[in-house]
C-alpha cells in the first residue's frame, strides 16, 4: 500500500513539474531551421522587464553559422509601442538618439549609418555601428514590425553581415508577422 501512494505522489509531483516547466521551454523563431546550428532560449523565465515581451530568441554562433546571427521577436505595448512604432517608421531618431544621449557630456565614438527597409510591407531599418577609428568590425541590426491595436510586434536581427541580417530579418517578418 505505500509503495502505490508513493507511486501516485511521484506521479503528482512529475506532472506538476512538467506543467511549471512549461515556461522554460523556448519557442523557436518561426522562418528559422529548427535544430542545429539554431538554439533557442527559453526568454520568459530569464526577463524581468516590464516593459517588452519577449516571444522567441534564436541564435547561430560561428564556426557552425557564417555569420554569426541572432533573431528574436518582442511584442511592446502603450507608450513603449508608440516611441518603437515612430522610429521603426523614421531610423534616423535613433541614430541621434545614440550619437547624443541625454545625460552625456561627451559625444559618443560610434559610425552610426541608418537606412529605412522599403522593400517590405512593414515599417523598418537597418543599422550599422562600429568605432569611428576602425578598430573593431561593425555590428549590423535591422528590424521590422506590425502594428496590432495597441501592441506592437518586433522582430529584430544582429550579426557579422549586412546582407544576411536585412534577409533573415524579412524572412522572419514574413512568417512571425504574416504577409
Amino acid at each position: 500500500m505505500p509503495f502505490r501512494l508513493l507511486r501516485s505522489s511521484l506521479l503528482v509531483l512529475t506532472f506538476g513539474l512538467a506543467v511549471a516547466s512549461c515556461g522554460y521551454l523556448p519557442r523557436q523563431v518561426a522562418g528559422l531551421p529548427s535544430g542545429p546550428p539554431w538554439d533557442a532560449l527559453p526568454l520568459r523565465k530569464w526577463l524581468a522587464e516590464d516593459r517588452a515581451e519577449p516571444i522567441a530568441l534564436a541564435f547561430c554562433a560561428p564556426p557552425e553559422c557564417s555569420p554569426g546571427l541572432a533573431v528574436s521577436v518582442i511584442r511592446l505595448t502603450g507608450k513603449d509601442a508608440d516611441i518603437t512604432d515612430a522610429v521603426l517608421k523614421d531610423p534616423e531618431r535613433l541614430a541621434r538618439a545614440l550619437r547624443s544621449p541625454a545625460g552625456r557630456e561627451k559625444p559618443v565614438k560610434t559610425r552610426i549609418s541608418v537606412e529605412r527597409l522599403k522593400d517590405s510591407p512593414y515599417p523598418g531599418f537597418a543599422i550599422e555601428l562600429a568605432p569611428s577609428d576602425g578598430g573593431k568590425r561593425p555590428a549590423y541590426g535591422a528590424a521590422l514590425g506590425r502594428r496590432s491595436g495597441s501592441d506592437l510586434e518586433v522582430v529584430l536581427a544582429i550579426g557579422e553581415a549586412p546582407d544576411a541580417v536585412r534577409e533573415r530579418a524579412k524572412e522572419v517578418a514574413a512568417r512571425e508577422l504574416g504577409s
